[in-house]
Parts: structure tokens; C-alpha cells; sequence
């Protein structure tokens, strides 16, 4: 078939992203979610997990290894890892502790070793692995087996808190991959019973037959409901190898996603369709959540759907660097209104809309908001690897 990638274009994007990664992790290994100067100078540890796994795609072992030691040194004494820590490596969460940053760092670790055959690293860490794998142990809500989280990627309560998609994929992901190298290390593990258990719980009761869909979050406590609008965090079904990407099931959640979630009016995957109450810089569609799209296509061999994926991203990026997400001017105006005028506008929201309003691309008409976002540029890194291997494109002979 006839590619519609300009690969002379994506390759100086996966370049690009790489310095970008470079320029965002510091000399103590930590991650920063964007240069200073833009709205995020902190390490979270989800966004830091995914720098980690873009090093490690692309060949930076040593760059993979300092980050993980950051976050090792930093653990909360809990085995969790904080909301965010600032450049020294201080806690400084403003929101409760997300555990879907004790999964995926639990992940990443396994990938590092997996990748490095470095068992030692994972010896010498084992004592603050078995704390963190425990903390998620120990959030497993036992009537559902499926694990309890206050807030997850959205990072918000109304949507996410209780018993939430992403949280549980990385969870599950995360327990399933640490009793792989206790085997390689020869310890004894039970994590692999508990990964079943939070699996089968995502089968037995996210999958809503009505909707012919995986949902997002069973909310519990204080709050018994049910969100079932469709999420592009459901997507880490596929990214973290929980259901087969043939499942049916799998194949009816993609297409809702997709077909609900793609923007009409500028391309790419939103988040979630637009909510009354949840707007961070206008709604708009995310450039890594339609990388993870293009990744599931790229996996199930679907080349014509992931390149109408990876060919939106390769577009909306602006000198070959990609936001966190985009909108347009009228919807991010809506959103300095609502927030101005009800006194919201701290000073990281300040620092944002001044940023966007200055970025080339305003004056078009779109907003970019948070650009550079290190996470796309690692997601970047990540998809466009993976294209090239399962496609076989020899970037030299272009």
C-alpha cells in the first residue's frame, strides 16, 4: 500500500522528541513534565514512567536507569510514589497519591530489566518493589477485585474516584510483570495471583453489555454510581496487554472510542467527550492519546488506520514539537472566562494561557496548550518505533 507518512518529517519529530526528553530530565534522573517556564516544572510519576519507557525504545539505557533511581530514592515510606515531587526530588503532591504512578513504575521497571537483562538493578531495589507492589495490594478492593483509586490520569474525583480503567490496567500490568523477574530471581511471588484477580475483576465488572464497551470508573463509598461515557483512558486495555487486541470486546470499546471521541472540527482523540464543569485550557483532542490509537492499530497490523492516526499528529505538530493538547481560540477563551471570572486562575493557569496566547499558532486560531508536554514527545518515540518495526521502514533507504 501507498504510505501516507512522510517519514523524512517523522523521523525529525522523533529526533525532535528525544531532545525534548533530554532537555526535561535533570541532573538527578527526574523527568520534568515540561521545560521550566511552562505549567508543569515538576516530575510526576506518570508522565516520568513514560519518558523512562521512551529511553528505553530508543536505545538510552543510562538515561532510563537515572530516572528510575530517582523515583527508588524518592518512595513515600507507604511504598507509593507521590503525586508529583518538585526538582529536588521534594514531595510536593497538591492531590492525593495516584496509584497508577506505583504501576507504571513498577512496569517500567520490569521493562528496564527485561530489556537490560540488569537483574542486580532489580535485586538491589527488590525490598522498595515488594513495598510498592504491596501498596497496590493493599488498595485492592476485595468485593470486586479491582483496585481503589481517588483520582487517576484525568486527575478528576467526579470521573475517577473509585474503581477506574487506567488505574486497574496498570496496575494489573505492573503486578504481572514484577512476578516475571521474582521468577528470573528465583523468589517466591503471589504477585501474579493478585494480577489475575484485578484482570478478571476489568472482565467481570467494567465491561458493560449495554454499551457494548469497557467503562470507566464504578464509583464506590461515598459516591455508588456508574461513569460510562466513553474515554480514551480505556485504551490502556490494549497498552498494557490486558485484553487480547483481536477480543471482540476489545475491538467494540476501540470503536467507540473512535467514533465518539475524535474531533470533528480539528482531528485527533479527545480525552473524553466535552463535561460541563472540566475544561483545562479548552476541549480539544490530545496528541498522545491518539498516539496510543495509532499504536493499537499498529499492533493488530491495521496500517491504513494507523497512519490516518499518526498523520493527524505528524500535522498538528508545530516545529516538530506537540502539546499536550489543542483547541480551538473560541473554546479556549470559554474556558479563560469561566475561570478568570469565578477566581480559579492560580498562578500555573496564568503561566499557561500566557504561553498559549503567544504560541504562532493562536493567531490561526487554534490553541496550543502546554507545548512542549514531555509525555507526547515519549509517546512519539514509542509509536513511531513501533511503526517502523511491525511496517518495516528502513528510515536510511528514505
Amino acid at each position: 500500500m501507498t504510505s501516507k507518512i512522510d517519514i523524512k518529517k517523522a523521523e525529525e519529530i522523533y529526533q525532535s522528541s528525544i531532545k525534548v526528553l533530554k532537555s526535561v530530565q535533570l541532573d538527578n534522573g527526574g523527568c520534568l513534565a515540561t521545560p521550566k517556564g511552562e505549567r508543569y516544572p515538576y516530575i510526576y510519576p506518570r508522565d516520568h514512567a513514560f519518558c523512562v519507557l521512551a529511553f528505553l525504545d530508543a536505545g538510552m539505557m543510562n538515561e532510563a536507569k537515572m530516572g528510575l533511581e530517582f523515583v527508588f530514592n524518592q518512595q513515600l515510606k507507604t511504598g507509593a510514589f507521590p503525586q508529583r515531587y518538585d526538582v529536588d526530588g521534594n514531595d510536593a503532591s497538591y492531590k492525593p497519591v495516584q496509584i497508577d504512578g506505583s504501576g507504571l513504575i513498577l512496569f517500567t521497571l520490569a521493562e528496564y530489566v527485561k530489556k537490560t537483562k540488569e537483574l542486580e538493578f532489580a535485586e538491589k531495589n527488590w525490598k522498595k518493589i515488594i513495598a510498592a507492589a504491596d501498596y497496590i495490594k493493599e488498595n485492592i478492593y476485595n468485593e470486586k477485585d479491582l483496585v481503589f483509586t481517588p483520582n487517576s490520569i484525568h486527575e478528576f474525583p467526579p470521573m475517577e474516584r473509585g474503581l477506574e480503567i487506567w488505574a486497574n490496567c496498570t496496575c494489573c500490568a505492573a503486578l504481572r510483570e514484577i512476578h516475571k523477574i521474582a521468577q528470573l530471581l528465583k523468589i517466591d511471588s503471589h504477585y501474579n495471583i493478585l494480577a489475575n484477580r484485578i484482570k478478571s475483576g476489568i472482565v467481570n465488572y467494567m465491561w458493560n453489555s449495554r454499551l457494548n464497551s469497557f467503562i470507566k470508573t464504578i464509583r464506590i463509598k461515598e459516591s455508588s454510581s456508574v461513569e460510562t461515557n466513553p474515554d480514551a483512558s480505556a485504551l490502556a486495555l490494549s497498552e498494557f496487554d490486558i485484553i487480547p487486541d483481536d477480543n471482540e470486546k476489545m475491538k467494540s470499546t476501540v470503536e467507540r472510542i473512535e467514533k465518539t471521541l475524535w474531533n470533528k472540527d480539528l482531528g485527533g482523540i479527545c480525552r473524553y467527550p466535552k463535561h460541563s464543569g472540566r475544561n483545562n485550557g479548552g476541549w480539544g483532542p490530545w496528541p498522545h492519546f491518539t498516539l496510543l490509537m495509532c499504536k493499537y492499530y499498529i499492533k493488530t497490523g491495521n496500517r491504513e488506520k494507523a497512519e490516518h492516526h499518526l498523520k493527524w499528529v505528524l500535522d498538528v505538530a508545530h516545529e516538530n514539537m506537540l502539546p499536550e493538547h489543542i483547541a480551538t481560540v473560541k473554546e479556549f477563551r470559554e474556558y479563560v472566562t469561566d475561570f478568570k471570572e469565578s477566581g480559579l486562575l492560580r498562578k500555573d493557569r496564568i503561566v499557561m494561557i500566557k504561553n498559549v496566547e503567544k504560541h504562532p499558532m493562536f493567531k490561526k486560531g487554534i490553541a496550543y496548550a502546554i507545548a512542549p508536554l514531555a509525555w507526547p514527545h515519549a509517546e512519539f518515540i514509542r509509536t513511531w518505533k513501533l511503526y517502523r518495526k511491525v511496517f518495516g521502514i528502513d528510515v536510511a533507504a528514505k
